[in-house]
Order: structure tokens, then C-alpha cells, then sequence
């Protein structure tokens, strides 16, 4: 579930130690509704999705299935903890006792990593992982130091970008949507209906991922002591939004979440102005959603019909040149 936040690292990992990594296909209704089907219990629904992402990889006949047990994330020194929920933390025992795949559990590479206690620990976690499938301290160790370069250079710009997104609306004076929560719900397409895609096609709205914004590794108020790190990203950029009088909120959560239950409320007093929440839960149908979305930018002033330039065919472009 956080491949979507540490896919360059993950990626480079592997690359340098010579091993070809398959991902599975973006969410869509197949993907879905088998996650659904497996899950055993009935956890929220990204990770429903995630027994389905699986699922698929195992019928594609990969060789194993990277699974981390992600206990925590980078933070300030002076944070109380950056934790990943309990059903991250515990992911990849619940995948593996789900009857589907508990066949395909000798599959599993399950490292346990505390990225908040620094690379010494990750690296550790990883080589003891990997270990199994004939990987070498030595090797593992630099595929790490490479790792953490490559997801460096990636958050670097994106925080790059998020600058040139927030001076380019202080100079034009156009308003902004700034949409917070978890990297599962704000970036998977299959979860969210393509929101994010819809806000700016349909209406032109400027959006912004909070990941273009923030860390996680910001310092919080003092006093402040939000310690899931999904939870210190959105306040932060709940934090941001009210600083700014022409960005808003937008918070994608899922149904079920425990953690966004009581987040949601304090993002609501950080960013000083009424927020719109998105609340997902597995229907298809979105509807609902862009009908809440109208009323929010209308509520807000900036609600407008939206039609994105259309590109030009090839002998016409080269006509005009």
C-alpha cells in the first residue's frame, strides 16, 4: 500500500541488484472485486484492493512479492512518531491468511523496516529479507544507499514543482485545489473515480497533491502530537492551505478508516475554512462525488465550465508552420 509513495526507491533497489520488478495493473473493477472477494476480514477498502493487487501478481507468475511490513516514516527529531496504520503495519500476515493466497505465502518477501529509525535499520531489515533469495549483505547495502538517493532526488522534485504551482497562482491569482490523504486514495485512480483527473478536465481546477507540498518530516506545533505520518502530511498541508487565501482543501479518505476519523477534524481546524471530505468505499459510480465537488466550488466561488484545449491534427499543425 505505500509502493505509491516509495516507488523510486523500491524500483532502484531492486535495479541495482539486478532483479526485474513487475508491477500490477492499475485498479480497476477485476482488481476490485477479487480483493474484495479474499479479504477475510473486513478491513477498510484499500486494503481489499490490496488482495486483489496481489492476487493479480501471483497469477502473473511472478517469482515473489515484495510485501514490507512498514512500521513508521521519516520524521522531524522532535516528533512523537510518524507510525503507518495498524492494517498497513500488519498487511502482509493478512494477506498471507487470506485462503486464496496462503498457498502462495513462500512467495512473500516481508522486510520489516522502520524508515524512522534512519538506513542502519533498513538496511538491516532488507538484507535479513533478502537474504533468502541469495542476496548478499554487501549487495544489499548499496542497493539501499541507492534506493534512498533515488527517492531523494524524486521528492526533490516534487516539492520543485509544488513551488512553481504555488507561484504561478500567486501570480495569476487563480485559486487552487490542494488534496490531502493517503497515497493510496489521492494517486489510485481505481479508488477515488478519477477525481483528482475529473476536478481539473471538467472544471479546470489548478490541483495540487499535498506530496508537492509536504514531507512528513516538517516539525508540527508544539503540543501537536500527531504520530500517524499520514496524519502529520495533511495537517501540514491543511496548515499551508490556510496561509493561502486562494487554496483549498480537499480530503480523500475511505471508509472505515480509523485514523482519518478523528484527522479529518483536526484538518478542518488547521486549514481555518470549510474543507470538502471524500469518503470512498468501493462504489464505481461517481456521481455523488462530482455533485459534492460542484457545490464545494461553488461554494467557494470558483465553480466554472471547463473545456481543455484541443490538440491540433498533425497536417493542420504543419500547415500553419
Amino acid at each position: 500500500m505505500t509502493m505509491l509513495d516509495r516507488l523510486p526507491f523500491w524500483r532502484t533497489y531492486f535495479h541495482e541488484l539486478g532483479i526485474d520488478t513487475v508491477l500490477s495493473a492499475v485498479t480497476d473493477a477485476r482488481i476490485s472485486a477479487a480483493g474484495i472477494e479474499m479479504a477475510v476480514a473486513q478491513p477498510c477498502y484499500p486494503v481489499q484492493v490490496a488482495h486483489g493487487h496481489v492476487q493479480a501478481l501471483v497469477e502473473a507468475g511472478v517469482d515473489y512479492v515484495l510485501v514490507p511490513n512498514m512500521a513508521d516514516a521519516e520524521a522531524a527529531p522532535d516528533s512523537c512518531g510518524s507510525h503507518y496504520c495498524p492494517w498497513n503495519q500488519t498487511l502482509p500476515w493478512v494477506l498471507r491468511s487470506a485462503p486464496t493466497l496462503e498457498p502462495h505465502q513462500h512467495k512473500f518477501l516481508i522486510p520489516t523496516l522502520h524508515f524512522q529509525l534512519g538506513p542502519v535499520q533498513v538496511k538491516k531489515g532488507l538484507a535479513e529479507a533478502m537474504l533468502r533469495i541469495g542476496v548478499t549483505r554487501r549487495a544489499s547495502d548499496r542497493a539501499c544507499d541507492a534506493a534512498y538517493s533515488a527517492q531523494r532526488e524524486f521528492q526533490d522534485k516534487l516539492l520543485a514543482a509544488g513551488r512553481r504551482a504555488l507561484e504561478t497562482l500567486e501570480r495569476t491569482g487563480e485559486p487552487g485545489l490542494v488534496l490531502a490523504g493517503r497515497g493510496y486514495n489521492i494517486y489510485d485512480r481505481g479508488v477515488n473515480c478519477d477525481i483528482p483527473r475529473k476536478l481539473r478536465q471538467r472544471y479546470g481546477a489548478n490541483v495540487i497533491p499535498l506530496d508537492f507540498l509536504v514531507t512528513g518530516r516538517e516539525s508540527l506545533d508544539p503540543g501537536t502530537n500527531m504520530y500517524w505520518v499520514s496524519g502529520r502530511k495533511i495537517l501540514e498541508a491543511a496548515r499551508i492551505a490556510a496561509t493561502r487565501p486562494n487554496l483549498h482543501l480537499v480530503y480523500i479518505t475511505n471508509f472505515k478508516c480509523g485514523p482519518d476519523s478523528y484527522i479529518k477534524h483536526f484538518a478542518r481546524e488547521a486549514a481555518g475554512a470549510p474543507l470538502l471530505i471524500l469518503q470512498f468505499d468501493g462504489h464505481g459510480n461517481d456521481a455523488g462525488y462530482m455533485t459534492r465537488c460542484e457545490a464545494y466550488l461553488d461554494s467557494k466561488g470558483i465553480l466554472r465550465c471547463y473545456q481543455p484545449p484541443k490538440e491540433q491534427p498533425a497536417s493542420q499543425a504543419a500547415a500553419i508552420h
